[in-house]
């Protein structure tokens, strides 16, 4: 019976010091529909303030419920999108957007130009109206890319304008909101006397609270085994692929494999590239 009992505190003892894989099903953020990433980037919305007054008007409500869209998806409703008009250019190129990219300081510039069909002078009526959408992003190719939409406002008259261009805005940041897809990301946790130690990160993790687990697993890396440095390592690597910090993911991984070779290591070296590569 001793003998029994040794062996199995030997076996608790090994798996304490073993560790084990907790496999997580997480949203993960993927570039919109247009193929872009505000993610770790600023960005500024300008309009046209032409001599039509609708116009202006309809592109200031739009740009203005754009921002708002963005800013919900990417940073956390916080208004840091910034403003600002321009009068009509003769041209839309590269050159205009770079101007712009210093004037506003966003690192991703989006340009709005629409034209509405003259309003009634009373009542409601069907009003056609297109938009011209120019995104310019500074951190990716140095080319602008251009939208186009048209539509019909129903029931439109002067007093409802400016609610109906902030539901084009609106519909005008579908095309660039964040794409969200569920994959699997497997952390490392010690079941031992220490466990609520690597526990809680996970589960601040499975909340969205990735700041928070980056706090819960730094003190983790710094002491212990080389083994389960490198498991805290790894573990605030992929909490930081998580927040779209991929330079410091990166970091934290290679940190990781310097003190110990991990099964799980490989699966995010190649989420890793398909970031680092563009």
């Amino acid at each position: 019976m001793l003998k029994h009992s040794w062996i199995l505190a030997a076996a608790l003892a090994l798996a304490a010091c073993s560790p084990q894989v907790y496999p997580l099903f997480l949203e993960v953020r993927q570039p919109s529909d247009a193929g872009l990433s505000l993610v770790g980037k600023t960005a500024s919305i300008v309009y046209m303030d032409g001599s039509n007054a609708v116009d202006s008007l309809f592109d200031r409500q739009a740009a203005s419920a754009l921002a708002r869209a963005l800013e919900e998806d990417y940073f956390g409703g916080e208004e840091v999108i910034g403003l600002s008009r321009i009068p009509t250019p003769d041209s839309i190129g590269v050159d205009l957007m770079h101007t712009l990219v210093m004037e506003t300081g966003g690192d991703v510039v989006f340009l709005i130009s629409s034209k509405v069909a003259p309003l009634p002078e009373s009542g409601k009526a069907d009003v056609p109206m297109e938009s011209h959408i120019y995104l310019y992003d500074s951190m990716g190719a140095d080319a602008v890319k251009r939208y186009h939409g048209a539509a019909v406002l129903k029931d439109c008259s002067p007093e409802e304008l400016g609610g109906q261009a902030e539901e084009v805005g609106t519909r005008i940041a579908r095309r660039f909101r964040s794409n969200w897809v569920t994959e699997t990301f497997s952390f490392y946790y010690f079941d031992d006397f220490s466990s609520e130690s690597w526990f809680t990160p996970l589960q601040d993790v499975a909340d969205g609270n990735f700041a928070k687990a980056v706090q819960g697993w730094e003190p983790l890396v710094k002491n212990g085994s080389n083994l389960k440095r490198a498991c805290a390592c790894f573990n605030m690597a992929q909490v930081f692929y998580l927040m779209g910090d991929y330079e410091i993911s990166s970091r934290w991984l290679e940190e990781a494999e310097k003190l110990e070779s991990l099964t799980q290591a490989d699966a995010l070296r190649k989420r890793l590239a398909v970031h680092l590569e563009k």
